[in-house]
């Protein structure tokens, strides 16, 4: 890890780290109750001297010696030396426990025999382990009818027993532990235990079980029959608190059951019992009887698959309301539609801590009232926090009481700039494992903000207002941010962010090392060299970017603005068009319906030939309908407007050329409308005509009306009476055609 920070600051995050770690362990919630401790990660430093199958150490400043002698080929139990006081002998192949063969072994503290294949036990199976605190006797093929009465009797400091999975036989040949044979164990406190069968009465754990004033805690193992809850169930267990279902059994209470359950404070359930008739009166049931207990704990891994036609989260929002309850874990559930914003009661107000990891939820925002701790790891909400946040606002409560949350593994690549507004009083947000590239959402508010997780994202750097947001926060606080296991880079680009990273106050976590512009792989430590490294690289291309850069613009905006050129007319063609009220009914050819004839193009200098001369051959005597501008545009609209209209509106466009049309501006903008009208909206047909009223040599005319010239029709005034006869039927042919 690359440190940033001088020794003094190196002290304090050292302290910040316990709290984080602390505050970590929190997040996490309660997970199962029970672990042996022989799952603790012991080292063997050596074989045994007393036997070649063993792995043996003894605990520092002590004589105690641990000795594993797990996953091997034994048969039998071998002898041990008096000193032994934690011994495992799991996943072996032993079959019986003889009488008196731990009895030299009177220090001894956890024995641990579990997978084993033991089928029988004898009355002193167990005497001389007067020390003896945990006992793992799960997955051995001994059925609980070959636990002789007395067998426990030499075992008077057991508090942990673990029967689990010790029988074969289940069903209605099976039996149920022996409550007298149990009764001897007067220290237990916990006991992990199956209940092969349906008992004969009603009480599973029978009266014997009242002389255990220390058993507290209760692991369900297996059960053929669902369990169910009543008021008799645990009578004889006054003291249990704690009460947990494996996934191999179903369970259910029973209007009264809380009468057995007066002191339990956490509940683990796997599987409810189905019922294909009402799901949702057996979990009322359940819901309705724990809050009449001082539950604090509930949890349901596993419990909700895609058959329950119910979403549980209403029912135990409004049954516990008044209970104590502080925390609800609903973990590896299929709840993904179970969440829906806006329709969710608020959690009971107790409520501190909930866990809604692995849920395949895909979306969820709840009034978090007085929750502290709120973990959604594991799901798919990345596509709703992009425009959502999971607190949805129901009460008056202007500011939320959330210290932890985390989003983890969500699939995010992008949070919403509000998702954490109204939340003063968080400490810890946990985003890692998700696709992050940037600082989308906002935390400059959150004052009491210690760490922020981003590490295994997709950050390559941070951008200059998340550097000054962490930097406003670090003024007041110890604040970290986590970016580790980020493909980091040390390139020209991100060198704001590693001068930052030099100078900054935040507690940094990174990786040790970063990758060049060229791919290579560099040290993080000391930043400096690096700083100084890709600065030097970096002044070497940097005239060169500016000039391709420049260059790259000059040629992109002369080659835009050619095109412009090249196309104005096509471009103010459609401009205008689009104005007008004819563009979603143009015309497509000639057999669509047009208000005019012909449309008069000419220069004011030529308005008399057009009212009179035009006018009176073609309106009067040839009874064709001209568009004239003088007599027919629409006033006050834009004349531009009115000339793509009258263009758009006539079957055929007559210019009336003379070189005072030439040097008109709007004549040449009717000129050039009338060609693109042609071209793009008439299919390529002659819709103009043009009439020459004087003689104008080709150099004085434009490209554009030569090559027109050259395509399409003309006629030239002749100006004499005969003349005048042809002249005017030539244009009377040309509207027509």
């Amino acid at each position: 890890m690359f440190r940033l920070l001088h020794s003094v600051h190196e002290k304090n995050l050292n302290k910040q780290r316990t709290m984080i770690i602390t505050a970590m362990v929190n997040l996490l919630f309660v997970s199962t109750f029970l672990s042996v401790e022989m799952d603790a990660d012991l080292k063997f430093s050596s074989m045994c001297f007393f036997n070649t199958q063993c792995r043996c150490f003894n605990e520092t400043g002590t004589s105690k010696l641990h000795v594993d002698c797990a996953n091997g080929i034994l048969v039998e139990i071998p002898e041990f030396p008096q000193n032994v006081y934690i011994l495992n002998l799991q996943h072996n192949r032993i079959k019986e426990i003889e009488d008196n063969v731990f009895q030299s072994l009177t220090n001894l503290s956890l024995l641990d025999l579990s997978h084993n294949k033991i089928t029988l036990l004898k009355l002193h199976s167990f005497k001389g382990l007067g020390e003896l605190k945990v006992l793992n006797l799960n997955d051995n093929p001994i059925a609980y009818t070959r636990f002789p009465n007395g067998t426990f009797i030499p075992l008077v400091s057991l508090s942990h027993l673990c029967i689990k999975s010790t029988t074969k036989a289940v069903g209605k040949r099976a039996k149920i532990f022996s409550d007298k044979t149990m009764s001897d164990l007067k220290t237990l406190e916990k006991l992990e235990i199956d209940i092969p069968t349906k008992s004969a009465t009603p009480i599973i754990f029978g009266e014997g079980y009242k002389y255990l004033n220390h058993l507290i805690s209760l692991n369900i193992g297996r059960c053929y029959y669902p369990v169910l809850v009543d008021e008799n169930t645990f009578q004889f267990m006054s003291r249990l608190t704690i009460i947990s279902f494996d996934i191999q059994c179903n369970m259910f209470i029973h209007p009264g059951g809380h009468r057995s359950l007066q002191s339990i404070r956490q509940l683990y359930v796997h599987r409810l019992v189905k019922d294909l008739v009402d799901n949702l009166l057996y979990f009322n049931n359940l819901t309705n009887e724990l809050k009449l207990t001082p539950i604090e704990t509930l949890s349901f891994q596993n419990t909700f698959p895609d058959s329950f036609d119910y979403y549980p989260w209403n029912p135990i929002s409004k049954s516990l309301n008044n209970s104590s309850l502080k925390i609800l874990i609903m973990t590896e559930n299929r709840l993904g539609e179970s969440f829906p914003p806006s329709k969710l009661y608020p959690p009971p107000l107790s409520l501190q801590e909930l866990n809604l990891s692995s849920n395949k939820l895909e979306q969820f925002a709840l009034d978090l009232g007085n929750i502290r701790n709120l973990s959604l790891r594991n799901n798919v909400l990345g596509g709703f926090l992009s425009t959502h946040s999971y607190s949805y606002k129901r009460s008056t409560i202007s500011n939320s009481f959330l210290e932890f949350i985390d989003l983890s593994m969500n699939g995010i690549e992008k949070l919403t700039f509000l998702l954490f507004k109204g939340q003063p009083n968080l400490k810890y947000i946990n985003l890692n494992h998700n696709k992050l590239q940037k600082i989308t959402f906002d935390v400059s508010r959150l004052k009491n903000l210690r760490y922020l997780d981003l590490s295994s994202n997709n950050f390559t750097t941070l951008d200059e207002k998340a550097m000054a947001m962490f930097d406003g926060l670090s003024k007041n606080t110890f604040f970290t941010v986590n970016l580790q296991k980020n493909a980091l880079l040390c390139t020209c680009n991100t060198l704001p962010f590693l001068k930052w990273i030099s100078k900054t106050k935040v507690a940094l976590l990174l990786n040790d090392k970063c990758n060049l512009e060229d791919g290579t792989v560099v040290s993080f430590n000391p930043i400096n060299s690096i700083i100084k490294q890709v600065q030097k690289g970096c002044t070497t291309y940097t005239t060169l970017v500016i000039a391709l850069s420049i260059c790259l613009a000059v040629m992109l905006t002369v080659l835009i603005l050619a095109l412009v050129y090249k196309y104005r007319w096509k471009l103010r063609y459609m401009f205008y068009l689009a104005k007008s009220k004819h563009y979603s009914n143009k015309a497509s050819n000639d057999h669509g319906e047009y208000t005019y004839d012909a449309f008069i193009s000419y220069c004011d200098n030529d308005r008399a030939f057009v009212l009179k001369d035009c006018i009176g051959s073609l309106e009067n005597e040839g009874n064709y309908k001209l568009c004239v501008h003088q007599r027919d545009f629409l006033p006050g609209q834009e004349i531009t407007v009115n000339i793509t209209n009258a263009i758009h509106d006539s079957r055929k466009t007559v210019c009336i050329i003379t070189r005072k049309f030439l040097e008109s501006y709007y004549c040449m903008f009717e000129f050039n409308m009338a060609r693109m009208e042609n071209i793009y909206s008439r299919d390529g047909r002659n819709i103009i005509f043009l009439v020459f009223l004087e003689q104008i040599q080709p150099k004085e005319m434009p490209l554009m009306m030569l090559e027109l010239i050259e395509k399409q029709s003309y006629i030239e005034y002749p100006n004499d009476e005969e003349g005048n006869i042809v002249f005017w039927g030539k244009i009377k042919e040309a509207i027509h055609s």
